[in-house]
């Protein structure tokens, strides 16, 4: 009688094991199994002065901001909120200061905030200070009248690109849904720089300035806000709003690692799993670190990538790294490998059909699809260069495009006239000059506000075909944080080093 109650009582643990593991076994799918390679434009968005009837997909929604008819993906967070004062409009994962049980009220927090200014000056000026703050993966569309604000999160990760054509000024998230919007855009500029023979790079090419996939497309650039009225389009930076402060390096690191520790809870709160890619790198160890406490209790899946059919790759030692360090924090981990497209495979269409002027990790948004999970937040460490200094000899201190076309590329590339000609329109559209950073290095700034807005956010673009990307590091107080601590510091990286070792981390350091 004991047994047959033991078995019996056995047997149900047995098949509720087998029931918790085949719910995670359905939360775990990947995008193939989800989608079924239908989903182009991925968690895209068009937004057109007036209604028309073009959409990228079937099944997009519809909605209006203001004048303004947008057409976004079902799957693109949105939130909407209205007065008379105006309407704002959110798209994306965004996070303020009320934590992540409140994020579906950040579109009424900010236009709360615009609301309680007198005029218009004094409206944008609210706009700028309110969402300068905010957190995350996201564009916010602000409606007043007959203007659109458009501003994207701290990272620009979220890309917004825009096109002034016969019928006004139009907003995408992909070039390739603005050229077909205007019947056709040409590509000559993108070729110029894929096909220089002087352009070499070993971590693959990018988009130098103001050169996106398709000509005669601009966009949103990281810390600028662009505001249409009619067919005027004007491109202001709106951070950095104050001079740089230096902070006493406990006060700065404590700082960093409280907001890191919150930039994990945020994006855990945006799906029922969390997947952090996990590498040998100090930058997903100082997150994994940072969130530890958080990621174990979501459950949170480890996630590394390789080719396993180049064991020379550096991703390689990623792998090995990444998979002790997953152990060791009581996390499960999944390796990812990553083949070679296939030209004639369904992704490939699905892929060239979404970027097919421009494309940058194709064989790691395949593999994503194939094998990462769908419906996640997958969290990318990615942006740490801005802490911990991007550019070692920073020597040279006057900002000019001969510089920053020498520091875009290492190759000779590098010297080209246009190239330099290209960065010097750049630095105009971007007003990047030492008197706009307010005291903040140049050299910093650079590689936050170009090569975050264009290489950074181009990944999480074809990501997005595959998961919901997480830029943990897309937060202006995290990055202030860091930046507010002197070179040295920054480049010893103190403020990972704090989240690690605690008070040991000052030991032979000023406190």
């Amino acid at each position: 009688m004991l047994d047959a109650l033991l078995g019996n009582r056995h047997e149900r643990r047995r098949r509720q094991a087998v029931a918790d593991f085949h719910r995670r076994e359905q939360q775990l799918r990947p995008g193939y199994k989800v989608w079924g390679y239908k989903n182009v434009f991925a968690k895209g968005f068009v937004v057109t002065d007036g209604p028309t009837p073009f959409t990228p997909r079937e099944g997009w929604d519809h909605l209006t901001v203001g004048r303004w008819h947008v057409r976004l993906d079902p799957v693109l967070e949105r939130q909407l909120a209205r007065s008379a004062v105006g309407e704002v409009l959110v798209l994306g994962q965004a996070f303020d200061d009320a934590g992540p049980k409140r994020r579906d009220r950040v579109a009424e927090r900010i236009l709360q905030a615009m609301s309680r200014a007198q005029g218009s000056e004094a409206q944008t000026d609210a706009l700028d200070e309110s969402i300068a703050w905010v957190s995350g993966r996201y564009v916010v569309l602000v409606a007043r009248g007959e203007r659109l604000d458009v501003y994207g999160d701290p990272l620009a990760s979220r890309s917004a690109f825009f096109h002034r054509g016969a019928e006004g000024v139009a907003l995408a998230s992909h070039t390739e849904i603005l050229s077909q919007l205007a019947g056709g855009l040409d590509s000559s500029r993108k070729r110029w720089v894929a096909a220089h023979p002087d352009y070499q790079d070993p971590a693959g090419k990018w988009l130098p300035g103001l050169i996106t996939g398709h000509d005669d497309v601009g966009q949103v650039f990281a810390n600028a806000r662009l505001s249409i009225r009619g067919t005027d389009v004007q491109h202001e930076r709106f951070w950095p709003r104050a001079d740089r402060v230096e902070l006493p390096p406990r006060e700065a690191a404590v700082a960093f690692r409280d907001e890191l520790g919150q930039q994990v809870r945020n994006w855990i709160s945006v799906a029922d799993v969390t997947v952090l890619t996990l590498t040998a790198g100090r930058d997903s160890r100082a997150v994994l670190e940072a969130g530890l406490l958080d990621l174990r209790e979501a459950g949170a899946v480890a996630l590394t990538y390789h080719a396993l059919h180049r064991p020379e790759k550096s991703t390689r030692d990623d792998l090995l790294a990444a998979d002790r360090m997953a152990a060791s924090a009581d996390l499960h981990h999944i390796t990812l490998d990553v083949p070679q497209l296939s030209p004639k495979s369904e992704f490939a269409n699905l892929y060239h059909t979404t970027f097919p002027t421009w494309q940058r990790y194709a064989n790691l948004a395949n593999a994503m699809y194939l094998a990462a999970p769908a419906k996640a937040a997958t969290i990318f460490g990615v942006g740490g260069a801005i802490i911990t200094g991007m550019f070692r000899n920073t020597d040279d201190r006057d900002l000019r495009p001969a510089l920053l076309a020498r520091k875009f590329t290492s190759s000779s590339f590098g010297e080209d006239p246009e190239l330099i000609a290209e960065l010097g329109r750049w630095m105009a559209f971007c007003d990047f000059s030492v008197e706009a950073l307010r005291g903040y290095d140049f050299y910093d700034l650079f590689h936050w506000e170009h090569r975050m807005s264009k290489w950074g956010a181009a990944g999480y673009s074809e990501y997005d075909l595959a998961t919901t990307p997480a830029p943990v590091l897309s937060s202006r107080r995290l990055l202030v944080a860091a930046l507010s601590l002197p070179k040295q510091q920054r480049v010893d990286a103190l403020v990972y080093r704090f989240i690690a070792e605690g008070e040991a981390a000052f030991a032979d350091s000023p406190a």
